[in-house]
C-alpha cells in the first residue's frame, strides 16, 4: 500500500494538464467565436459553440456548457431574426420590382394606347390589328381585369370600324357597278347583291348607306318592272307585226314594227332593231308595191271604162298616168 500511494498526485497532476489543456482550446475557440460573432458570422459561431461544449462535457465544465448553451440559444434567436428580415427584404424587393413592371407594363400600354386611337382614325386596320396584339402579350403579364376589360371594349370598337369600312367599300362599289349592271338588265344578280348588303347595312346600323341602297334597290325594281313588261310588248308586237304581214296588211304591219322598234331601242335590243328595221323597209316596200298595184287597176279600170265610151283621149290620159307611176317606182334592188 505504501507503495501505490504516489500515483495519485500524478494522476491529478495529469488530469489537471489535460484540462488546463482543454480549457486553452476553449479559449481559443471563444476568441475565435467572439470575431465572428462581431463580425455577424452567426453561423461560424454557432458552429464553435457546439465544438466547446463538446471540449468542455468530458471535463464536466459546466460554466462554459451553460455559457455555450446560452450563447446558442441567443445566436438560433438571431438566425432566425435575420432570416425573417431575409424573407421580407426578399419580399419588399419583389414587390418593387413587381409595381416597378407594372408601372412599365402600363407605360407601354398607355403608348399603344394612342397610337391605337391614330391608327383606328386613319382607318389603318392592320396597324390596328398589330397593336391589339402587343397589348394581348402585355396584358397576359400584366393580369389586370380592368385593363383587359379596357382592351377588349377597344377590340370591339376595332372590330365594328372595320366592319363599317369593308362595307361601305362593298356599298361604293356596289352603286357604282348598280349603274352598268342594270344597262346590261342583269336584275337577278344586282337584286341579290342589293338583298345581301341591305341586311348587313341594317344589321350593323350603317343608316346613311342603307338609305342610298334601298333606294337603288326601288329604282332597280321598277327598270326591272319597266323591262319585262318591254318584252312583253315587243312579244306582242311580234306577233302582230307577223300576222299583219302574213295577212299583207301592211299598214298595221309598218305601224306595229315602228313601234316594235321603238320599245327594243328603250331596252337596248339591237337584234330586234336590226331585224325590225330590215323588216319595215321591206313592208313599207310591199306597200308602195300593193299602193301601185291599186293605183294601176284603177286607173286601167278607168282607161278601158272611157274608150268603151269613146272617150279616147282621156282614156289615153290614164294610161299615160299608168305608165308614168310604173316608170317613178323603184322597185328595192
Amino acid at each position: 500500500m505504501a507503495e501505490n500511494q504516489p500515483e495519485q498526485p500524478e494522476v491529478e497532476e495529469k488530469e489537471e494538464k489535460r484540462k488546463i489543456k482543454v480549457i486553452e482550446q476553449i479559449d481559443n475557440r471563444l476568441a475565435v467565436q467572439g470575431q465572428a460573432y462581431i463580425k455577424g458570422q452567426l453561423k461560424e459561431a454557432l458552429t464553435l459553440a457546439y465544438e466547446i461544449i463538446e471540449l468542455a462535457k468530458p471535463e464536466g465544465l459546466k460554466s462554459f456548457i451553460r455559457e455555450q448553451e446560452d450563447f446558442i440559444d441567443r445566436i438560433k434567436k438571431l438566425l432566425k431574426e435575420r432570416e425573417e428580415q431575409g424573407h421580407e427584404r426578399i419580399k419588399a424587393e419583389q414587390e418593387r420590382l413587381r409595381l416597378e413592371k407594372i408601372k412599365k407594363l402600363k407605360t407601354e400600354l398607355t403608348k399603344l394606347e394612342n397610337k391605337f386611337k391614330v391608327t383606328l382614325k386613319i382607318e389603318d386596320f392592320q396597324k390596328t390589328k398589330d397593336i391589339l396584339q402587343n397589348a394581348k402579350q402585355l396584358l397576359t403579364e400584366l393580369d389586370n381585369e380592368k385593363e383587359k376589360a379596357k382592351w377588349d371594349v377597344f377590340e370591339n370598337i376595332t372590330l365594328k370600324a372595320k366592319t363599317k369600312k369593308e362595307l361601305i367599300d362593298k356599298a361604293d362599289k356596289l352603286i357604282e357597278e348598280s349603274i352598268e349592271l342594270k344597262e346590261k338588265y342583269l336584275f337577278d344578280e344586282i337584286k341579290i347583291r342589293l338583298t345581301d348588303l341591305l341586311e348587313e347595312l341594317k344589321e350593323n346600323k350603317i343608316d346613311d348607306y342603307y338609305k342610298e341602297i334601298e333606294a337603288i334597290q326601288s329604282d332597280i325594281l321598277n327598270a326591272e318592272k319597266f323591262y319585262r313588261k318591254t318584252v312583253e310588248k315587243i312579244e306582242e308586237l311580234v306577233n302582230k307585226v307577223s300576222t299583219f304581214q302574213d295577212e299583207k296588211n301592211y299598214n298595221n304591219a309598218i305601224s306595229n314594227c315602228k313601234e316594235l322598234i321603238h320599245h327594243a331601242e328603250s331596252v337596248k335590243r339591237d337584234d330586234l332593231i336590226d331585224v325590225y328595221s330590215k323588216l319595215l323597209i321591206n313592208l313599207q316596200t310591199d306597200l308602195k308595191f300593193e299602193e301601185l298595184k291599186e293605183s294601176v287597176r284603177k286607173l286601167n279600170e278607168e282607161g278601158l271604162i272611157l274608150l268603151r265610151k269613146g272617150e279616147i283621149i282621156d282614156s289615153l290620159d290614164k294610161f299615160k298616168a299608168i305608165e308614168k307611176a310604173l316608170k317613178e317606182y323603184k322597185a328595192p334592188s
